[in-house]
């Protein structure tokens, strides 16, 4: 299944509730990303028709989401190239219906480092990895012992209630039935684990 570049724009104007008069604003926002060469491999040039995938869909959801809580585009795009992967294979998991998606130990929450201003601070003291967190995680932060190992200014993404947002937006803005929709989004999301389990072997 691919995406058109107005399916783009309506899909993540219904999902951020972006209002009619402020939709051109809300395309700059996106052509910034296209400026940006983000997401990688999407962009063919001025002039071309761009067909959009799931992959990519998902990584301009997830640059959105970062400016929607106070990230810059270019913040954002930084950050994001260096945890693709990770983002990819857990979002897949969800998609799927992990087994273990019940389990407390089922790590879906991303945890993000968004700081503007961490090109002033020591390099030593730069977040170079993307985390996700279990319940049991996100427990462990709450808990009246407080746990340091993350602290502000990370944000914390629940990749269920992203994909779940995503999808409701796209049922609204793209044709098709739910139920092709979903079968499409299990097949790329079968595909890309298998992918990775070729690459891990």
């Amino acid at each position: 299944m691919q995406f058109s570049y107005a399916e783009i724009l309506e899909i993540f104007s219904e999902k951020h509730k972006i209002i009619p008069d402020k939709k051109n604003a809300f395309r700059g926002r996106l052509q910034h990303f296209q400026r940006l060469g983000f997401p990688a491999g999407a962009n063919t040039g001025k002039g071309n028709m761009v067909a959009y995938s799931w992959r990519d869909l998902f990584l301009i959801g997830l640059a959105l989401d970062c400016l929607e809580i106070g990230s810059t585009p270019d913040r954002s795009v930084n950050e994001i190239t260096k945890f693709e992967d990770v983002f990819m294979s857990t979002v897949a998991s969800v998609a799927l219906g992990d087994q273990n998606e019940e389990s407390s130990e089922f790590k879906c929450f991303l945890i993000v480092e968004l700081s503007n201003l961490m090109s002033l601070k020591a390099e030593d003291d730069w977040s170079q990895t993307v985390k996700l967190l279990s319940h049991q995680d996100m427990m462990q932060i709450l808990s009246s012992e407080g746990l340091d190992a993350h602290q502000s200014p990370y944000a914390l993404i629940d990749l269920r209630q992203f994909l779940a947002a995503t999808l409701n937006a796209i049922f609204a803005n793209v044709s098709g039935s739910k139920k092709n929709i979903i079968r499409d989004l299990k097949l790329w999301a079968t595909e890309k684990l298998d992918s990775d389990a070729a690459h891990a072997a």
